[in-house]
């Protein structure tokens, strides 16, 4: 960031830009930090300043120019988030300006639409699943970026590999299978909340599609197949991704050999009870297809430290 010198201070509202800020130039560091926001959706200044791995009060600096300047958005709908849980990081969207940017600067990244109307759009509860979903990407982003002994896959550069049908779609996550329930043909979909790989020294790769669960949805509904309410569950969720991986869908969709689920999940015990509905669709046999871990144990290390939990109930990391 390059900004004039010499002006008075104004003290300005949170949410509101300055009227007169000063001339910004955009440098690398503000590329990087838009390219950043564009690619998690959401991300906070705590998020950024990890990223960025310089000055924290630099960033912090350059966050409030590129709000100022229109490049990035705080989305009104943190407010709520604000009010109740006292201060805490601002949550930064990518804004018209910050979009024409990065399509000047021939990013790879999807960066079509009006992503300020987007961000007016989104609710308090979207932010806060994707900031959860970017807790954890910016953990495994961190941790490959200083073990050195798995470099990190983003979604995009996967998909950029997939089947044209994939990079074509407009859901291109959306994992679907078909599935007999009484006695008609039902399409089961679901669409993760990401999709990563590992690439290791040998030219090896680990792929993996991310689910991040709040606990609020239920695991297991007794509502009749196939209608709206049962498919809102956690057993309807896995149970779609073993369908689906028993038929290769992850080759036909993502063009990869192997991929498993890994779930961040918001307690020890919903892990155990995700276990045993694990051992309900694979008829007892389990499967490490799936991965799991809670928030706590995961907080206290690091995505590629930690252990997970196989289906099977076996400890591995990722890089196992």
């Amino acid at each position: 960031m390059e900004v004039a010198s010499g002006e008075p201070r104004v003290r300005v509202k949170r949410f509101h830009r300055s009227q007169t800020p000063p001339p910004l130039k955009l440098t690398v560091r503000d590329l990087n930090i838009l390219a950043h926001v564009a690619r998690h959706r959401f991300l906070s200044s705590a998020h950024l300043c990890a990223l960025d791995g310089g000055s924290p009060q630099n960033v912090l600096r350059c966050l409030r120019a590129l709000f100022d300047h229109g490049y990035l958005d705080r989305p009104a709908a943190q407010k709520i988030g604000l009010s109740e849980d006292g201060p805490r990081p601002f949550v930064y969207g990518l804004g018209k300006k910050g979009a024409k940017a990065l399509r000047e600067q021939g990013g790879s990244i999807d960066i079509g639409g009006d992503w300020t109307e987007k961000n007016k759009r989104a609710g308090a509860i979207f932010i806060e699943h994707t900031l959860e979903v970017a807790d954890f990407m910016t953990g495994l982003e961190l941790a490959c970026r200083t073990r050195g002994d798995a470099e990190l896959m983003r979604e995009h550069e996967i998909l950029a590999l997939a089947p044209e049908e994939t990079r074509t779609a407009r859901e291109p996550l959306r994992w679907k299978v078909d599935k007999v329930i009484v006695g008609r043909k039902e399409t089961f979909a679901v669409v993760p909340d990401g999709l990563f790989g590992l690439v290791f020294p040998d030219e090896t790769a680990a792929y993996f599609v991310l689910e991040v669960d709040r606990g609020t949805i239920p695991l297991i509904r007794t509502d009749v197949p196939g209608t709206p309410a049962w498919r809102k569950s956690i057993s309807y969720k896995l149970s779609t991704y073993w369908e689906g991986w028993k038929e290769q869908q992850h080759l036909a969709q993502f063009g990869v050999k192997q991929v498993r689920v890994a779930m961040v999940t918001s307690s020890a015990e919903r892990v155990r009870n995700m276990l045993a509905v694990i051992d309900e669709i694979t008829e007892g046999r389990g499967s490490n297809f799936f991965l799991f871990v809670d928030r706590e144990t995961l907080a206290a290390s690091d995505p590629l430290s930690v252990e997970w939990t196989t289906g099977k109930g076996v400890r591995v990391r990722l890089t196992d």
